[in-house]
């Protein structure tokens, strides 16, 4: 419905995806509307995880545009294609930040309905953006449907999507559920010979499980896919915030806190695998029966030479793990203060503590050098597992002031990108009247340092117990 350019700015002086309807849409009032929705929609939402909307509007020949933020990198649709399946951990990450601009939706009303691969931009630092808000609605509308057709990919939909009955956050987690699934095994968990069959097995076919594909998922996000599956929407997550945070501690190596899911397995030696027995005495005496005597007692010895030699097995391997912490890390070391630090600079310091860089996402920042870490979690100078990663947030200098012209600043300096490329799957986040960023991206410096510290209690509490078993 519309093609995508590389532009630039010649106002503010900076690249732009600038987005523009298709002419043979230009009148129709259902499509010019959609257009518009996109724009409003993304631009009601602040957050990093969301592509930002600069400017919209029309020129005076009668050509609807958006100018919005242009992302460096490939969509995750463009990445499974080339790569295949995700890491579970790199998987589990990307969800979750998919889940953190859901949440942000949600608390505004704002329902997606196309969450998708090609709609998720995955950025050269490691970020992942949710982009396309074309078909989202509100959650109070009444139906999903427009000009009688159900609005979605078949592939990606709801079970209430697919009915046509009114959509809520839970339909928007189904779909991102789908999308872990693809993830983890490189191929969607329904397929048909058309968008139809397609869209009537997520109606009628059990979930699918991601660890029948590829073993080498773990339990726990095998069972948090599966609960995403559910085919009715108050049995699956009860918001996009709580699954993001399953997912952030899966990453992390820690069991998810949503009830009814598996929680973490290990192997477990069977008690009382050797017993002793008594041999039985022969009867008689004498020279007769000794010998019989003798030969009785040799079980007895072997039974005893076993319980001694797994006795010696247990105290080595008690001895290993006791030296050991349950995520194979040697100790806690302290996080350094990476406050102004390049990337480079931050994953230099990182490695020198024993610890290695996360995710790094970008925020606006005012006083604070372009591309300086401005925020990070966990905080510096409290304790981290040797190995484990921090979070960073990245500078982006202060937030553009906003444009008001009539038409685009941007003129387009390239010929249209492919809508599955990056630049060219941009889609909103900011609004050109929105207030500045500095204050959202503080309160979402507090929430992460919030749930870090709640993370790094729960591990310290975990270390204790473990100590206290040793003993």
């Amino acid at each position: 419905m519309a093609e995508v350019y590389l532009a630039h700015d010649q106002v503010l002086g900076r690249d732009v995806a600038l987005k523009i309807l298709r002419g043979q849409y230009a009148n129709e009032e259902g499509f010019v509307e959609r257009f518009r929705r996109e724009a409003k929609n993304a631009a009601a939402l602040n957050h990093p995880n969301v592509v930002q909307v600069y400017d919209q509007g029309s020129t005076g020949d009668g050509t609807y545009y958006i100018a919005m933020e242009y992302v460096p990198g490939v969509t995750l649709a463009e990445r499974l294609k080339r790569e295949g399946p995700l890491e579970p951990g790199e998987a589990a990450g990307v969800a979750a930040r998919v889940a953190e601009a859901l949440a942000v939706a949600h608390e505004r009303g704002i329902i997606h309905r196309d969450i998708k691969p090609q709609n998720v931009l995955l950025t050269a630092s490691g970020g992942a953006k949710v982009a396309d808000f074309g078909i989202a609605r509100a959650a109070s509308a009444e139906t999903v449907t427009e000009t009688s057709l159900i609005l979605g990919t078949a592939s990606y939909m709801s079970p209430e999507q697919v009915r046509g009955e009114r959509v809520g956050p839970a339909s928007d987690l189904y779909s991102l559920g789908v999308v872990l699934y693809e993830m983890l095994t490189g191929e969607p968990p329904y397929t048909a010979d058309n968008p139809l069959a397609t869209a009537m097995k997520h109606l009628e076919e059990p979930p699918r499980h991601p660890r029948e594909v590829n073993p080498a998922v773990p339990e726990s996000l095998d069972a948090m896919t599966t609960k995403l599956f559910a085919k009715d929407p108050k049995d699956r997550y009860a918001s996009a915030a709580e699954l993001a945070e399953d997912l952030r501690r899966v990453r992390d190596g820690l069991r998810p806190l949503a009830a009814g899911l598996v929680e973490g397995t290990s192997a477990r030696i069977p008690r009382d695998t050797a017993q002793t027995r008594v041999a039985p005495l022969a009867s008689g005496s004498g020279a007769t029966g000794s010998r019989p005597r003798r030969r009785n007692l040799l079980p007895l010895v072997a039974v005893l030479v076993g319980v001694i030699l797994l006795g010696g097995l247990a105290w080595a391997l008690s001895s290993e793990l006791s030296n050991r912490d349950v995520s194979g890390g040697a100790a806690r070391v302290e996080v350094p203060d990476l406050s102004g630090l390049s990337r480079d600079e931050a994953r230099a310091r990182l490695e020198e503590a024993g610890l290695r860089l996360g995710s790094q996402d970008e925020a606006a920042s005012a006083g604070v050098n372009l591309g300086a870490v401005i925020e990070q979690v966990p905080s510096a100078g409290s304790e981290a597992e040797r190995g484990s990663a921090v979070d960073v947030v990245m500078g982006t200098g202060p937030a553009a002031e906003p444009t008001t012209q009539s038409s685009p600043s941007a003129s387009p300096s390239a010929s249209p990108s492919a809508p599955s490329t990056a630049s060219a799957s941009a889609s909103p986040q900011a609004d050109a009247t929105a207030p500045a960023q500095n204050p959202e991206a503080a309160d979402r410096a507090k929430e992460l340092q919030a749930r870090a510290n709640e993370r790094e209690k729960e591990l310290k509490e975990a270390h204790k117990d473990r100590k206290k078993g040793k003993d």
